[in-house]
């Protein structure tokens, strides 16, 4: 009879296809032009679950983008596991740097380019796959399992957190996944023990009630974008450490072990900042590169704008300018908190006569740390090495995924981080693609972590 594994490698044409399928449709859930197309998506992701042979599968109403729910619930005594991930992707600006049209998927030298290749149509489907392997061939399934995939992750979840509360019943579970993460190469097993909170904010600078003639009122007045640019300023020291005061207060240093673990990471950071395309790397002092994307929260500027912005010259003074700010936290870090330290310095460095409206960007995102002792660690660990050969690294991102707090917050339930995308895939950026590679081993991993998982009949009580 054939089993999972060789019911995969037959199938890897038309998995590739179904990818090809998912990536044409453009699920833009930041951009309100692109709703359509983002229902569209999920539309066909529960046709393609449905055909996987999950049961119960439904487009779900929220007060934004739908969500897409399955499950496989006839794993007697066996424990319930809760699959998360989501099918929006990110806008493709600058459109002019991507080599082919980014919803005109391509195959290039073993790599699929497209947006939402890697972030995270392809880790999706790597789920869905695995699940179907074990349907085709067996008829059952290993463990329960619950599918939740939503279509707002690019927008903080907005709607996620409302859903889960009034759908306990749908996501009742022992222990959970997310395929929203990386792995460091294909011969490091990866698994992904923290991921960073999140916060962020819109500053609208207003210095008069229109732009000025710079002539008329040059040097008389202040220049919105002066002064956007002298806050934006004042955020950051010399040393590339965070000055709003009170920022660091619940930030615990690392602990031996932990640094000791980092030590440990094979990616040397030459080869990282060779991978990310820049001339240098900066970090705190006291801490290396990749101990501050572990350990330590960062504040960054994402967008900054104002005055004239078309061709040849326009000689006004600005009369408002505006700042997206992004925060990644760490664990103890409240997103609540550190808005609130925001405001107060922004109204500390803010000059007399200046007005500074501020504006949440999204629902905030709390951070996570997975217990390295927990069952389902070494569950995981046991199918990467089953898999990958070799002994799994456990690392941190600086990423956040939403969902990892929500559902420890609202079950008491780990959050296992086990995605299939790699750190030259472009995510967010224009040229976004995966590895296929990893698309093929993600799909043998999962399938293999719902027969480890199923064995841990004692250390996670079922919920069905």
């Amino acid at each position: 009879m054939e089993n999972w594994k060789s019911f995969l490698e037959a199938s890897q044409e038309s998995f590739l296809a179904d990818l090809i399928d998912f990536l044409r449709i453009p699920s833009i859930s930041t951009q309100p032009e692109y709703q359509a197309e983002v229902k569209r998506a999920a539309e066909w992701l529960a046709t393609r679950m449905e055909s996987a042979g999950l049961e119960h599968v439904e487009v779900l109403a929220t007060d934004g983008h739908p969500i897409v729910y399955g499950e496989w619930l006839h794993a007697e005594n066996a424990p319930t596991l809760l699959l998360y991930g989501h099918y929006d992707v990110q806008p493709v600006d600058p459109l002019e740097l991507w080599t082919t049209p980014p919803f005109a998927p391509d195959l290039r030298e073993g790599r699929l380019f497209a947006r939402g290749a890697s972030d995270m149509k392809g880790n999706v489907l790597v789920m869905i796959h695995a699940l179907e392997a074990h349907l085709r061939t067996a008829g059952s399934l290993p463990i329960n399992l619950r599918v939740v995939i939503e279509g707002e992750e690019e927008i903080g979840s907005r709607s996620l957190p409302k859903w889960l509360a009034e759908n306990r019943d749908k996501i009742a579970c022992d222990i959970a996944a997310s395929a929203d993460s990386a792995q460091l190469a294909l011969q490091i097993p990866t698994l992904i023990v923290g991921a960073k909170g999140m916060c962020g904010l819109q500053m609208d600078v207003k210095t008069a009630e229109t732009d000025l003639h710079s002539g008329l009122a040059g040097g008389v007045v202040h220049n919105a974008l002066h002064v956007a640019s002298q806050i934006v300023a004042s955020m950051h020291d010399e040393f590339h450490r965070v000055t709003v005061a009170g920022f660091y207060d619940d930030v615990s240093l690392p602990t031996p072990d932990e640094r000791a673990m980092c030590a440990r990471m094979p990616l040397r950071e030459d080869d990282f900042r060779k991978s990310i395309g820049v001339n240098e790397l900066i970090s705190e002092p006291g801490f290396t590169p990749m101990e501050s994307t572990w350990f330590r929260p960062t504040l960054e500027v994402n967008g900054m704008w104002g005055g004239f912005q078309g061709e040849g010259t326009k000689t006004i003074i600005p009369c408002v300018a505006h700042v997206k700010i992004t925060c990644r936290l760490v664990a103890n870090q409240q997103p609540a908190k550190i808005i609130e330290l925001l405001k107060a310095h922004l109204a500390r460095v803010t000059p007399s006569g200046v007005e500074v409206h501020v504006t949440p960007l999204f629902d905030m995102a709390d951070p996570y740390l997975l217990p390295e002792d927990h069952p389902a660690t070494k569950a995981a660990d046991a199918a990467l090495q089953d898999v990958m050969g070799g002994h799994p690294m456990h690392m941190r991102m600086g990423a956040t995924v939403p969902i990892l707090g929500m559902l420890k917050e609202l079950l008491g339930v780990e959050v296992l981080s086990l995605g299939f995308s790699g750190i030259r895939d472009g995510m967010h950026a224009p040229n976004e693609s995966l590895d296929l590679s990893f698309y093929r081993l993600g799909a043998h991993v999962y399938a293999r972590l719902f027969e480890t998982l199923a064995t841990l009949r004692g250390g996670l009580h079922s919920s069905v």
